[in-house]
């Protein structure tokens, strides 16, 4: 009896250790695997990076925002940095996403193949917001540059309106849902236009009074 009694106590302390053992022997050639497309990636990922740094190094694209006066727009961000750095983390993303499949970690595995998958859509949204600041900047410095009246106002209406609309189409590109301030926005920018066309009517029409009360006598003497 007591035999039996330490043999069954016995069996039961190696019965968890032994599902502990098959466990970490089926899912270390995942991990190791995983490893292996993640240290690969890095380095990959990294090299273009660099090539994509250097081309816009190249390029001069911080230097031709500075001569254009736009470098503030992206708060003085240095571009070349940043386009190679996104461009790296994105790559990188990708190669995440291969690697969490091969982890057969069950919920784990699953929650981290979605974030995987869901950073290149935030590298994006992030490419998104830069270049809509960039061209509202662009859009309302032309705008400034017309030197008519009250166009300055005008010209921050848009540019705010612009960014804002930019915002929203990066936040929908990471996976959240904004349908209806986008519709709102949209409302907003029509009745700015509606509102402003109607102004530059009526004003036109004042401003021109006198010119057409000289082309109607006109045609009323030829009539």
């Amino acid at each position: 009896m007591p035999l039996n009694y330490l043999e069954s106590t016995g069996q039961a302390l190696l019965d968890p250790l032994t599902q502990l053992w098959n466990k970490l022997v089926e899912i270390i050639p995942g991990i190791l695997a995983a490893a292996v497309v993640i240290v690969v990636g890095y380095i990959i990922a990294a090299a273009f990076g660099l090539i994509f740094h250097r081309f816009l190094e190249a390029a001069k694209i911080d230097a031709h925002l500075k001569k254009a006066g736009l470098a503030h727009s992206i708060g003085f961000l240095n571009i070349s940095n940043l386009g190679g750095a996104l461009l790296k983390w994105y790559i990188f993303a990708l190669f995440l996403v291969q690697a969490a499949g091969f982890m057969r970690l069950g919920i784990l595995s699953d929650q981290l193949g979605k974030l995987a998958a869901w950073l290149p859509s935030l590298f994006a949204a992030v490419i998104i917001i830069l270049v809509g600041l960039v061209l509202s900047d662009m859009v309302a410095d032309r705008m400034l540059h017309a030197k008519r009246k009250g166009v300055r106002v005008f010209s921050s209406i848009v540019r705010w309106f612009a960014i804002v609309f930019v915002v929203l189409i990066a936040i929908e590109k990471i996976g959240i849902d904004v349908s209806l301030a986008t519709n709102t926005v949209l409302l907003l920018i029509a009745g700015a236009a509606l509102g402003i066309a109607l102004a530059f009517g009526i004003g036109f029409g004042f401003a021109m009074k006198d010119e057409a009360k000289t082309v109607l006598k006109h045609l009323k003497k030829n009539w």
